[in-house]
């Protein structure tokens, strides 16, 4: 029918003006006395056509059909049906794309000690992480591409349960966020931008998905990915732990995201991309079980509430265990989706799930004793689901932070994925290959805005030089040797010590330079060899008749002989980059600036201000009055007796917060803490010399983030408090000390005045209506407009460069995270001065664009300017292999 309608859309359009053309012909070519006879043979002709039409027609119409079907080997036969992009994984042997298997119904996923099966054939997974809750409909379009073009065949996608029920009030929608690109559209496609379509994007690229459902994910992600509410509604329970309300909120939560997943035929065994799954998420540490409410476990492992049983002992009763946990984690999907293959990574895992790999460098060390669960390549495949690219705190060194690690050199990690599959790995997934940015409240404690900036991809979505290049070129080797390293035993107790030249110039055996080897069988003449070099020095290292140098750290990658890839080796055209700028006079202009004064304190006549003899905890205040809000004002009053005496403020709070004071409405001090930690920390303030008689005390409190860990490595598994969280205390120089909260009168403000009245979403127009002017002595709220500039936003970024103050950023309506102009310890740099402005929430119908910008730090005006950038090749090395190198991602 397609092949006919556009025959005859053609022929409509063509056929009259072509008669007329071969008409005038005739009669040109033809004398008139020869016409008759013409005319009659062009009828005979005409008659047999017409004659022998059908059977060829039919014919040929057949040959047609069955030459579609042929050259489409994506054609849907059976739902879900997906469109292959125009950009998909490049499939080979031992490498597939879904894409060889979307269309046709039921995909088979299983797996042995080597690999994940599909269809029942092994197969190589080279996946990166990227999430859409930190992502826009655009640039998540924009990061499959690049995955594609890095050479991988699996995304790895975190669901993040605040993105989707921030509030209580709301129920569980699993859209996101659209903007204003899509504001009034009515096409389907404008409107299609959900966890769904998310997952089918990538379908339709030829990715494979690993599902990672939480409801606990870690991703330096406040709470872990756990909506602030849920703590407030359970206050004695303890996430995360085997407890009766923990289970129940988590299997509700599961419930309905895998109802969402099932409905949406998103499986493998439905069809779809997804053929993995994991539940929980880092499973350990240390367990309190009374003061946790552990359920007690009978002889048939049965959970017995801790509060119904007088003496646990006396019945056979023990303590629930975490492994028990993790055991009701494992029981649960394998009842609610008992097709699907499961995993848990790096710590406890239930006996019917996968056990991975999360690591920096240590997963060699994982494999080589079987994992956590002593059964990697005895009866589970080998899979690394985080290898760790590092993320960033406000304030820190790059090269010697406080917490964890900013980023690692391309050549490093090449290095350590090589040990990996030489080890016998068959998948491996980079965390992250695209951070994004934490927009909104997103951003864990003490997180900056960017978000994994040392990973393949930039935040904005640019390629991370030389890191994409060196990355790209080990996934293509890898996807090209993988029928060999599939067909071969793993060799991970079979790595040959080799001969290494000598200070004297002699061969010998070497003790950090190894040799492992993979061969389909003795009669295949294929043999991929991974040689590493695990000293600080460079050597010689004799393989056969050949020498092979190899740097400090490093592995080589040869087959048959022949180098194909070495880590330490980065090719220049790599590095071969340069950013471009247009800002200035060739760049968008930010206009018509306007500030206002954010309006200081709680005053208790507001419908809002909770009244109290004490200040009230930030997010049960904010959860309580349905306020999304990283602040909260709090107020008192006290009384000096005499005037002229200096004085300070000792603030009890908690870490990751902000706060600033204000007496009589001026500003006279803040602190902060911006840690990635939790738990309670006091501030010292120094407030000057107060005149005497009654003073107003006002305090801004700030959440810089909620942490992100719960139950291990220091997180805890109870609410996560903010703002002020015990006494204030009066200090003054006469040595006399007096607390503030002893029972006199404190008003609490959720959010920000400016919040309050915005409820139908930020603008200037309201802040004109109902705001004051600005003053040096009090938070601003700012206002810009733009005209959107001309640029291509798969490869030019359009930023706002800001260098003042400290808050959140706004962008025609949309929360755009934090931003600060703190610097790091060591260069005195800015640690994030380029913000991100999304192409979705940029206007392009000819409105301009409004910016806003809350400064909660005062008398630090605004220095903002907008600019678009670009990376452009060269013909010499620019970009080093160096972790935060100039301009190699803003």
């Amino acid at each position: 029918n397609d092949v006919e309608n556009e025959g005859t859309i053609l022929l409509g359009g063509k056929a009259p003006q072509q008669e007329t053309k071969l008409h005038q012909a005739l009669l040109d070519f033809f004398p008139p006395f020869c016409r008759p006879v013409v005319y009659a043979m062009i009828v005979v002709a005409l008659m047999v056509v017409l004659v022998l039409r059908p059977a060829y027609l039919s014919e040929s119409h057949q040959h047609t059909v069955a030459e579609v079907v042929n050259s489409n080997p994506n054609e849907c036969i059976q739902p879900p049906c997906f469109k292959p992009s125009k950009n998909n994984v490049d499939s080979q042997p031992g490498f597939p794309s879904f894409l060889d298997f979307a269309n046709k119904g039921r995909i088979d996923v299983s797996y042995d000690s080597r690999s994940i099966r599909i269809n029942d054939e092994r197969v190589l997974l080279l996946g990166g992480s990227i999430h859409p809750s930190r992502a826009t409909k655009l640039t998540w379009g924009y990061a499959l591409d690049e995955i594609v073009a890095n050479g991988l065949n699996l995304v790895t996608i975190y669901v993040m349960w605040e993105n989707h029920q921030p509030v209580p009030t709301m129920d569980i929608d699993w859209d996101f966020l659209k903007g204003v690109q899509y504001e009034g559209s009515t096409s389907p496609n404008s409107l299609k931008w959900s966890l769904a379509s998310a997952i089918r994007s990538a379908a339709e690229r030829g990715l494979f998905v690993h599902l990672r459902i939480g409801p606990y994910e870690c991703a330096e992600y406040g709470y872990g990915g756990i909506p602030e509410f849920v703590p407030l509604q359970h206050p004695n329970m303890s996430m995360r732990r085997p407890n009766l309300e923990w289970l129940e909120v988590m299997k509700s939560y599961i419930e309905r995201l895998l109802t969402y997943v099932d409905d949406n035929k998103l499986w493998a065994y439905q069809g779809g991309p997804i053929i993995l799954g994991q539940i929980e998420n880092e499973l350990g540490g240390n367990v309190d079980p009374e003061a946790e409410n552990f359920f007690l476990i009978n002889d048939r492992g049965d959970f017995v509430e801790r509060n119904y049983v007088p003496s646990a002992s006396a019945l056979g009763l023990r303590n629930a265990t975490l492994q028990d946990y993790a055991d009701w984690c494992g029981n649960l999907v394998q009842q609610l989706a008992p097709n699907v293959t499961w995993t848990m990574c790096n710590g406890l895992s239930a006996e019917n799930t996968i056990l991975t790999c999360n690591g920096i460098n240590e997963c060699a060390d994982f494999l080589e004793h079987h994992g956590q669960n002593g059964r990697v390549q005895i009866d589970q495949p080998p899979m690394l689901t985080e290898f760790e690219g590092g993320f960033q705190i406000w304030g820190e060194d790059p090269h010697n932070p406080s917490d964890y690690f900013w980023g690692r050199p391309a050549s490093v990690m090449a290095h350590d994925a090589l040990r990996w599959f030489a080890r016998g790995g068959t998948h491996l997934n980079h965390y992250m290959f695209w951070g994004s940015y934490n927009r909104g409240r997103q951003a864990a404690a003490g997180i900056t805005n960017m978000y994994a900036k040392e990973a393949i991809l930039c935040p904005s979505g640019q390629r991370h030089q030389p890191k994409f290049g060196h990355f790209q070129a080990l996934h293509r080797t890898l996807a090209s040797v993988a029928p060999i390293l599939l067909a071969s035993k793993s060799a991970l107790w079979n790595g040959q010590r080799v001969e290494i030249l000598n200070g004297n110039f002699q061969w010998e055996y070497g003790n950090d330079q190894l040799l492992f080897q993979y061969q389909a069988d003795e009669h295949s003449r294929d043999v991929v060899s991974i040689l590493e070099n695990n000293a600080n020095i460079s050597v010689i290292a004799r393989i056969g008749h050949n020498a092979i140098f190899l740097d400090p750290y490093s592995s080589i990658l040869l087959k048959n002989g022949i180098r194909e890839f070495d880590s330490s080796s980065l090719n220049p055209r790599f590095q071969a980059f340069k950013r471009v700028f247009s800002k200035g006079q060739h760049g968008p202009k930010l206009l018509d600036w306007e500030e206002w004064q954010e309006p200081i304190g709680a005053p208790s006549n507001l419908p809002a201000t909770v009244v109290a003899d004490h200040p009230v905890e930030q997010t049960s205040l904010n959860v309580d009055a349905q306020v999304y809000s990283d602040y909260a004002w709090y107020e008192t009053t006290f009384h000096m007796d005499t005037a002229g005496q200096a004085a300070s403020l000792v603030l009890e709070t908690q870490r990751a917060n902000g706060l600033s004071v204000f007496i009589d409405d001026v500003f006279v001090g803040s602190a902060n803490d911006h840690f990635h930690m939790e738990g309670p920390i006091s501030f010292s303030v120094d407030i000057g010399s107060i005149d005497a008689g009654n003073r107003k005390l006002s305090i801004l409190s700030e959440s810089l983030g909620y942490h992100n860990l719960i139950g291990r490595w220091g997180g805890g598994t109870k609410q996560k408090r903010k703002g002020l969280t015990g006494d204030v205390v009066l200090v003054l120089s006469s040595g006399k000390n007096v607390s503030l909260v002893d029972g006199r009168v404190w008003s609490s403000f959720p959010g920000l005045h400016g919040e309050a009245i915005s409820k139908q979403g930020l603008s200037r127009r309201n802040f004109e209506k109902n705001l004051l002017p600005s003053t040096s002595t009090t938070p601003t709220w700012a206002s810009a407009v733009f005209d959107s500039p001309s640029y291509e936003p798969r490869i030019q970024g359009l930023y706002l460069r800001l260098t003042t103050g400290r808050g959140h950023l706004f962008l025609n309506g949309y929360d755009l995270g934090r931003h600060w102009n703190i610097t790091t310890n060591e260069s005195g740099e800015y640690t994030e001065e380029y913000y991100f402005l999304p192409p979705d929430y940029v206007h392009s119908d000819g409105k301009m664009n409004e910016l806003i910008v809350f400064n909660s730090l005062p008398d630090s005006g605004i220095k903002a300017d907008l600019l678009v950038s670009w990376t452009v090749a060269t013909d010499s090395p620019n970009f080093q292999d160096e972790i935060d190198f100039p301009n190699a991602c803003l």
